[in-house]
């Protein structure tokens, strides 16, 4: 998986088309010193297609001087004297910025995928765990900063650039509504839109503005620069609205959209993934070949906050989500780490059967490694996304701890399957998938059940089949006045008394 890094800067995107030159650096913290010379080199892609597009923000990890990295990518043709004019100017900045924030205390800090970088708010610290962000867009007229050259500040203008490439402010709203739903469907972050209220450039998350606050400005100079964004802490974007005539419109603006989703990965504490070979959203290339988020970013994206069920880890919190009668296709759930288990609840009535599979999810094999600190790829080994953990798969009834049964037979990385399991007695029951690997890594893993169901018998309250002496004793427990459509109301007139007897008795077997 990818290389860990220290995140805190603005990563940056700038766009080409085949041939570009990339320029990694790395501003530093406190007193270290700032380096006086950057590494240019030229990065060709292997895919030389005209669909291809560079995004370059990557952080280069630089364990003996902790910091803010960040690259930058240049439109083809730069000079390495252009390139190194630039990054050295960024270098300065951003040393002289982070030698004034506070050390602590602030949440930015940490290293990106694959190990600790994520969003720490309320509850949501721990590896795995799920996170609500807010998202908002500031009125057209906050003023931005020049994050790029250092010059004049500039008012935001992203609304009225929505209404001029969208046609409508809301249009462009909802293409950003649809990145979040994405990254959302796929994980366990959540997206909460909320109205901004203008607060000054910089300013934290609150109730009254989002933690990821979206803007735009043109840039006199931007170079190329398409848009930037911050890692956590600080998940706010502002895009390079100068450079928006390389948006282009086909597949319902995906070019805009996985740029967006992109960026927002980072944004989210994930690094670059190489090679770039058409198959990740987080390579250095981007590529509208899919649409959003591949295998290996859902991967980045549960394994630090969960898949889109969590929290799920025991019977209370189980996830109601399985059709109690027919089938339920569940892709994209994962077992986030050699501790995470996964409950989902439903009801069955005495008679009904029970089918269950749990098959790894994702290619068979795929290549992967880090970004090289000179901007190259690296060639990456290969891993196997199947054969990470040894999938458990047992059905429960009730909040029993005991299984009524537990399938683990197949060899990792092959699915496990329960097939007409019979229900002997009506209750809530949980399907529960665990590991029987320790291995720290996420498993993604899709689940298909089928509920042939039985319609309840009337009369048996304490779901063993018949009607009887202590379904009588239950009649009995609850006589009076009761709530309407109780199973216990025979007649539904909202009491229990001599008509719901009568009633039960004729049904006694």
């Amino acid at each position: 998986m990818p290389q860990n890094i220290h995140g805190h800067a603005a990563p940056v995107i700038r766009i080409g088309s085949s041939v570009l030159f990339i320029a990694s650096i790395a501003a530093v913290m406190g007193s270290l010193p700032v380096p006086q010379a950057t590494t240019v080199a030229a990065a060709v892609p292997a895919d030389k297609s005209s669909e291809r597009t560079m995004i370059g923000f990557e952080p280069v990890c630089m364990a003996e001087m902790p910091g803010v990295p960040m690259s930058l990518c240049f439109v083809p043709g730069t000079s390495a004297e252009e390139v190194n004019e630039v990054t050295q100017r960024l270098v300065s900045r951003w040393a002289r910025d982070l030698a004034e924030r506070p050390l602590a205390g602030e949440g930015d800090g940490g290293t990106a995928y694959f190990a600790t970088t994520r969003w720490v708010l309320t509850g949501s610290s721990v590896q795995g765990a799920p996170v609500t962000l807010r998202w908002s867009m500031p009125a057209d007229g906050l003023s931005i900063p020049d994050d790029l050259s250092g010059g004049a500040a500039a008012p935001n203008n992203l609304n009225a650039t929505f209404v001029t490439k969208f046609g409508s402010l809301e249009a462009g709203k909802n293409l950003l509504r649809q990145v979040y739903a994405r990254w959302s469907e796929l994980s366990g972050v959540n997206y909460t839109e909320v109205t901004d209220d203008n607060a000054v450039w910089g300013a934290s998350g609150s109730a009254t503005r989002g933690d990821i606050r979206v803007v735009g400005r043109a840039f006199a100079n931007s170079g190329g620069v398409l848009a930037y964004n911050f890692f956590p802490n600080n998940g706010d974007m502002v895009i390079v609205t100068s450079s928006s005539n390389f948006w282009s419109a086909a597949n319902n603006q995906r070019y805009f959209r996985n740029i967006i989703a992109h960026e927002h990965g980072h944004g989210l504490g994930f690094s670059h993934v190489c090679p770039a070979n058409n198959s990740k959203l987080m390579e250095p290339f981007l590529t509208t070949a899919f649409d959003g988020p591949q295998n290996d970013d859902i991967r980045a994206a549960q394994r630090q906050y969960g898949d889109n069920y969590e929290p799920n880890d025991n019977y209370n919190s189980g996830s109601a989500v399985i059709n109690e009668s027919g089938s339920t296709s569940l892709p994209n759930l994962s077992i986030d780490d050699n501790s995470d288990v996964d409950y989902f609840k439903f009801n069955a009535n005495i008679g009904a059967t029970i089918t269950v599979r749990v098959s790894p999810q994702g290619p068979a094999s795929y290549l992967n490694g880090p970004q090289n600190a000179n901007g190259s790829c690296s060639a990456g080994t290969s891993f196997l996304p199947l054969a990470v953990h040894d999938l458990v798969l047992s059905i429960y009834r009730g909040s029993s701890t005991t299984p009524l049964i537990s399938q683990n037979v197949s060899a990792l990385g092959v699915a496990e399957t329960i097939t007409n399991y019979p229900v002997l007695a009506s209750d809530v029951y949980s399907i529960r998938v665990s590991s029987a690997s320790t291995t720290n890594d996420i498993q993604l893993y899709s689940m298909i059940t089928t509920i042939v169901a039985t319609a309840p018998l009337i009369g048996d309250f304490d779901g063993n089949g018949s009607v009887g002496g202590g379904d009588l004793g239950i009649l009995l427990a609850v006589w009076g006045p009761i709530t309407c459509g109780s199973p216990y109301d025979l007649n539904n007139d909202c009491v229990i008394n001599g008509a719901d007897l009568a009633a039960f008795l004729t049904l006694w077997s």
